[in-house]
This record gives C-alpha cells, structure tokens and sequence, in this order.
C-alpha cells in the first residue's frame, strides 16, 4: 500500500496540450484590417470635418429654361475628388442663367448644366460626323475649331463646301474612328448629315483669325446668328 501511494505521488503530470502555431499570413490580413479600418475612419471624420456649401435644385428645371432665384437651395455636403459642384457662394451668378440639361429637385448643380447660351440654339443644328485617323489633322481636332466639310465630288457634280465650327471631340474607338460634332445653319445640317452618313465628306481646318467674318458666312440671311446679339461671335448661327 505504501509502494503504491509513493508511486502516485511520484508519477509525472499530465503533458498539456501544445498550443498550436499563429499562421503568418492570418496575423498579416488582421492588420491590414485594423489600418483599412482606421484610414475609412480618418477619411469619414475629414468629411464630416471639411463640408462645403454648395447649389442644391429646388425644382425641377427642363432644358433651355432660365433658373430662377426659387429654383435653388444650398446644402453643407463632404465634398470629395471628382464631384461636380457649385459653391453657393455663387448663386446670384446661376440666377438669370439657362439650363443647358435638365436639372432634377435634390441634385447637385454642376457647372457645365448650366449657362448663357443653349447650344444648338435657334437657327443651328448638331451634326455627328465619324472620322478615321487619317481624316483627322495630324494636330487634331477641337472645340472652337473652324472647319470646311467639303463634299466629295463625284463624276458630273461638283462638290459643296459646308462651313461649320467644331463643338465637341469624342474618344477614339479601337479602329480609331474619332466622332467630331459640327456646329452648322439649321440650312445646311440635313444635307452634310446625308453626306456624312455616306462617308463622302472630306475636313478642312480653317484659319483661327477673322471668327467673326466666319460666322457671317456660314449663316444666311436672317439666321440667329445675324438677327440675336446675345449669340456667341464664334458660333455658326
């Protein structure tokens, strides 16, 4: 009896269970967590920090109608890159001006929706003309540029030359076809648009001088261009 209980009392205790080993890569995605979480914080905070009054629509506005001083509000908003706004600092400068898209009750009002002129304005029209690089100038196209669209001539008629000025330069596409809108006469738009679908229209930069001269030019009598003041000088009609 006394062997036993000396032997109990000797015997070894019970190994305990080795713990098993972190993986390194589950140590590294917590603290990627832990630093995302605190940068979203800090950048949560820095908004809330740094707000911005800025032009909010009060009403809904179609195109072309001019904004009026109940149309707008302001709203203290987180600003953040990329976002089009209006501080509202400048709201008597909207007032009086004309919606160039439709504006929507709540939206921020951006700067390019509105504006002193509609484009095309009576008297003008919009023509999307597809161009292949070798079309093109080797400096390119853009807006404000004044061009002549010469049709094609074929056997037995001569060619007409279209006046226009350049409004807008699409992107490329993966064949490198460019789509330049032309600012042209409400005369003269159908027949280059027929042409332009035809693929029978050749371009001619022309000269940045004498705009005004141009513009007499490409309009006919009693067009917009010749009849209303408020048009811009540089626009065809």
């Amino acid at each position: 009896m006394l062997q036993r209980s000396l032997s109990a009392t000797n015997s070894p205790p019970p190994a305990r269970p080795v713990p098993g080993k972190r993986r390194p890569a589950m140590a590294i995605v917590g603290v990627l967590a832990v630093v995302l979480s605190a940068v979203t914080v800090l950048q949560l905070y820095q908004l809330a920090a740094h707000r911005t009054q800025v032009l909010i629509m009060a009403r809904d506005v179609p195109i072309g109608q001019v904004i009026e001083a109940q149309d707008l509000t302001s709203l203290a908003v987180g600003v953040v890159p990329g976002m089009q706004w209006t501080r509202a600092q400048d709201r008597d400068g909207v007032i009086g001006k004309r919606a160039t898209a439709d504006l929507k009750a709540g939206t921020l009002l951006a700067p390019s929706q509105f504006g002193t002129a509609l484009i095309p304005d009576d008297g003008q029209q919009i023509v999307p003309i597809a161009l292949k690089a070798s079309q093109l100038p080797a400096r390119g196209l853009k807006p404000g540029d004044r061009i002549v669209a010469a049709a094609v001539s074929e056997e037995g008629r001569q060619g007409a030359d279209y006046r226009a000025l350049v409004d807008k330069v699409g992107q490329p596409d993966a064949d490198g076809t460019v789509v330049v809108d032309l600012l042209v006469p409400t005369t003269t738009g159908t027949a280059l648009a027929r042409l332009a679908a035809e693929g029978k229209i050749a371009m001619v930069l022309g000269s940045k001088a004498g705009r005004a001269h141009f513009a007499a030019q490409a309009c006919p009598p009693g067009s917009a261009s010749q009849t209303k003041t408020s048009a811009p000088a540089e626009m065809p009609c």
